[in-house]
This record gives structure tokens, sequence and C-alpha cells, in this order.
């Protein structure tokens, strides 16, 4: 019997409908592997970058000048890192950013005179806009007069879209192209305000933790490695179903379908 099957079997994978499915399961099974590892890959950068975050961001905070010495050149290690700075903000170069990561409202970017020479951006925080005019924040956000200490969480310039935003406006924090009337030299990253002294504005809400969950690239991973033991289970389910019933039909007695006829004699 099991020789039978197997013949049943090959002569199925000679027919071209079989051959053509068996090419379309192994492509399907090389597209879920490519994706499997694509996310996978994006798991373990997730879990580096995560990694070198925690590595950091728990610091205590130090003086600017220690941790950064060329304030043109971003050292990734300093990236998330907490600092210290003094200096006097400056309210009529303060900018709004846009929907920051989607979010309506917007950060108020505010330069920050550091007392060491030079200006840091500063981004202070997060305000709804104004329900009469989404062009304008709800309430005022002019930065306190006079010096201000700052704890900041050092970060990396966003990519620029190119998006041209109305004037006081901005879509991206991109120090180098924002150095317009600051002193300089004005540094590559800039400031994630965590405190202040004077206490920062309770109208603008602080940015939270930093986001170090490894999210779900895993699961997708597993799970388009799953389809691949599923394509093959379920091609040879059906191979084998198909050369079970070719194996019975080709076993039935000849003559078998008459039988229910010479029942039935007519009157």
């Amino acid at each position: 019997m099991a020789t039978g099957y197997l013949q049943g079997v090959l002569a199925l994978l000679r027919q071209r409908r079989w051959a053509g499915f068996a090419v379309l399961t192994v492509a399907m099974c090389v597209l879920f592997w490519w994706l499997g590892t694509w996310q996978w890959g994006r798991h373990v950068e997730r879990s580096a970058r995560n990694d070198a975050i925690e590595a950091v961001v728990n610091e205590e905070p130090v003086a600017l000048e220690k941790v950064i010495s060329n304030p043109s050149v971003i050292d990734g290690g300093v990236v998330y890192r907490p600092v210290s700075a003094t200096g006097t903000y400056l309210a009529s170069d303060q900018l709004l950013q846009r929907n920051p990561l989607g979010r309506s409202g917007f950060d108020v970017i505010t330069p920050l005179a550091l007392s060491t020479g030079g200006a840091l951006l500063v981004n202070r925080g997060w305000i709804s806009s104004s329900p009469t005019d989404t062009n304008q924040a709800s309430a005022d956000v002019a930065p306190p007069v006079g010096p201000v200490d700052v704890t900041v969480r050092l970060r990396a310039p966003q990519e620029s879209s190119g998006r041209q935003a109305p004037p006081g406006q901005v879509y991206d924090i991109v120090p180098e192209q924002l150095t317009e009337g600051l002193p300089s030299p004005v540094y590559a990253a800039y400031g994630q305000l965590l405190d202040q002294e004077p206490a920062p504005d309770p109208t603008i809400e602080l940015a939270g933790p930093i986001d170090t969950g490894l999210g779900i690239h895993l699961f997708y991973a597993i799970q388009w490695w799953l389809f691949i033991v599923i394509a093959v289970v379920g091609y040879f389910a059906v191979l084998r179903r198909e050369s079970r019933e070719g194996s019975e039909t080709d076993t039935q007695p000849e003559g078998a379908g008459q039988v229910a006829d010479q029942s039935h004699p007519l009157n």
C-alpha cells in the first residue's frame, strides 16, 4: 500500500499542475523566509538601540561642554545623555515645530545662548494648538527672561523633510539649518528639556521617558516563519488527499457502477 501511495504521489508530481504548485510553494517559502529575516533584523537593531539608550539615559547630568568638545560634531555615545547648561533664552528666535511625531500641536523650540559661548536649541516640550487657529499655540509660550539653568537630554538632529512651514515654525529640528542670527557656534545636537531653574512653564508638557520597547518585530518574524511550515504542510496534505482519491478510483472493481441499475429493473 505504501508503495502504491508513493507511486501515486510521484505520478501527481509529474503533472504540470502539481509541478507548478510546487514551484509556487517554494517561492512563497522563500518570500516568507526573507520577510521573517527582515523583521528579525529590525528586532536586533531595536534591541541594540535600546541597550545604547539605557547605557546613558540614567547617568547623572554633567556640564554640556564636558560631554561635547566640538559643537559641530555629534558622537553617537552622547545621544540621549543628560547634560546641564546655563544661559539665556533667545525669545525672538523661538520656533514652533508643527505636529511632532504626528501629534497635533507644537513642540516649543527655543535657542539658549550659553554662558560658555555658542547656542543650543532646546525643545521645551509640547503644547496643543489653539482651538480657534490650528496654526497658533493654545497659550503664550514665551520663555523666562534672564539666566536659566537647564537639564536637557541630548538628541540627534532630525532628518530634514524639506517641507516649508509658516513663518516662525518648522517641521523638523535640524540645528545646522537654524543658525541664522544665533551666537556661534550652534551645537549640532539639540536638547530635550528635562528640568529647569526657574521652573518650566506648566502649560508646556515636558517630554516623557524614551521609548525602549522592543515592539512587535520578533512576533512578526516568528509569524512569517510559521507561514513556511503552514505552506509546506498544506501542500503535502492536499497532494496526499488527491493521491489517495486517485488510488481509490483506480482500484474500484469494473462494473461496480452498474450494480445499482441492475437492482432496479424497469417495469
